[in-house]
């Protein structure tokens, strides 16, 4: 089976980049995004994020979509900085809904403005 979350080079201490491909399903959601985060928040108390969705991503599994909302719910008033690059509709109304939540600075970039994504959220 083929990877649907990578982790990108520019991660580090504090600042998670991933690229999301097909159907994100839950138990890599689970070691792959979520438990990196919480790792970092439990480490250094604020996390930086930035999610590249390229050509190819379908969108989550019912599961993982369940375990993404708690993580917003449980780690977001840790964020710092969340990138968004090329982020799906339904990725931009869920944040709306969850910004009471949100500390973090949010902004959303186009797939050719990935490299401005990665260089902002670290930033």
């Amino acid at each position: 089976m083929n990877k649907t979350i990578i982790t990108l080079p520019e991660t580090d201490l504090t600042t998670l980049c991933l690229r999301l491909t097909g159907i994100i399903q839950r138990d890599e959601y689970l070691n792959d995004f979520d438990l990196p985060l919480r790792i970092m928040v439990e480490t250094y108390g604020t996390l930086n994020l930035c999610l590249i969705y390229d050509e190819k991503f379908e969108g989550w599994c019912p599961e993982a979509a369940d375990l993404s909302f708690k993580n917003i719910s449980d780690l977001g008033p840790a964020a710092r900085r969340v990138a968004y690059v090329n982020a799906p509709d339904s990725r931009h109304l869920l944040m709306k809904m969850m910004d009471p939540l949100m500390h973090a600075e949010m902004r959303y970039f186009d797939l050719a403005d990935e490299a401005e994504a990665l260089l902002w959220v670290k930033s």
